[in-house]
């Protein structure tokens, strides 16, 4: 374990108010062009503030942690009568393919009615700052799984998320052979998640341990398990116990023999889940609105545990451990 991994750990010893004081301290020394800026572009629009939601300098980010970063910003925008705007065009996240493509509504509809364009040649714009994830509503400061917590991100999401039209095309194919609403949700993570175990992350259930909390689901009745995982060995464990009670997608690719040397994101492992970004990020986003929609969501607490969770609505019932963080 380098220094930095150790350093990490000992850090996530220490209270939650000092690890947030620590974060602020360091994002602004290693990040400072991340730091919150007030512009003026044109003379258009003076009677509105433009909030321009930017992305962490830090490609290791998935889209669902990208979707929560979004949504903690928009939470601060509305929290300062802003007006929210993504630009995922001049700033670059892993899925970014080339450069000038707008990689948000790749997956996602813009959350303004303003374009990019107009809000570039406004008066009053404020470039987001990372501060802000800390400065947003209570329930968007963490990953909060509370069930009023999640109901408020809910209502959020319907407000201002919308799926870009090809995301809704291969969640409507995939609905012609699967049925969530009639089926239990099961999401697990492996390779980095569970073999680099990141300081500060959620401790992940291990295999054996979800699919006996599933199975107090399925008894007595002929539901199906719809699993969502990148990792092969996570696949076949549950196949070899569930058998023909799981259901995955029909594009559905694992990932084999993974290194343990880095984050997935930065491995190019990452290629057997599909060639190029966009791809992998869609067929991840289609997964994650399918596992919204089945009757139950069993799990570990992830990003993507979360945004499926977040999507669902109230009478989804969820079923995620609580196990700590390594």
């Amino acid at each position: 374990m380098n220094l930095k991994k150790i350093l990490k750990k000992i850090l996530y010893l220490c209270p939650s108010r000092y690890i947030d004081k620590f974060y602020l301290i360091y994002n602004r020394i290693f990040y400072s062009e991340l730091t919150e800026k007030k512009m003026t572009f044109g003379s258009s629009n003076e009677d509105k503030t433009f909030y321009i939601i930017r992305p962490r300098t830090n490609s290791v980010e998935g889209l669902m942690a990208l979707l929560f970063y979004v949504i903690q910003h928009i939470g601060y925008a509305e929290k300062n009568n802003y007006v929210p705007i993504v630009d995922f065009k001049n700033y670059k996240v892993q899925y970014t393919i080339q450069k000038g493509e707008d990689t948000w509504e790749v997956f996602f509809k813009q959350i303004s009615k303003y374009t990019l364009n107009e809000v570039y040649k406004s008066k009053n714009v404020i470039l987001s700052g990372l501060n802000a994830s800390y400065e947003t509503y209570p329930y968007l400061r963490e990953k909060s799984f509370d069930k009023e917590d999640l109901q408020e991100v809910h209502n959020l999401i319907k407000k201002y998320i919308k799926f870009s039209d090809a995301a809704l095309a291969k969640y409507k194919d995939e609905l012609s052979n699967i049925n969530p609403k009639e089926m239990i949700g099961l999401y697990l993570r492996g390779t980095d998640y569970t073999k680099l175990k990141p300081a500060g992350e959620a401790v992940q259930p291990t295999v054996e341990e979800a699919i006996e909390r599933v199975k107090q689901y399925i008894k007595n009745n002929d539901k199906k398990v719809f699993l969502v995982t990148e990792d092969e060995e996570v696949y076949k464990k549950v196949i070899s116990n569930l058998g023909n009670k799981v259901v995955t997608v029909s594009f559905d690719r694992y990932i084999k023999n993974y290194s343990a040397q880095n984050f997935l994101a930065k491995d190019s492992c990452i290629e057997q889940l599909a060639k190029d970004a966009h791809t992998r990020g869609m067929n991840y986003l289609v997964k994650i609105m399918l596992l919204s929609q089945c009757s139950c969501i069993v799990g570990g607490k992830t990003c993507g545990s979360w945004a499926a969770c977040a999507l669902a609505d109230e009478k989804t019932k969820i079923d995620i451990f609580e196990l700590g963080n390594y």
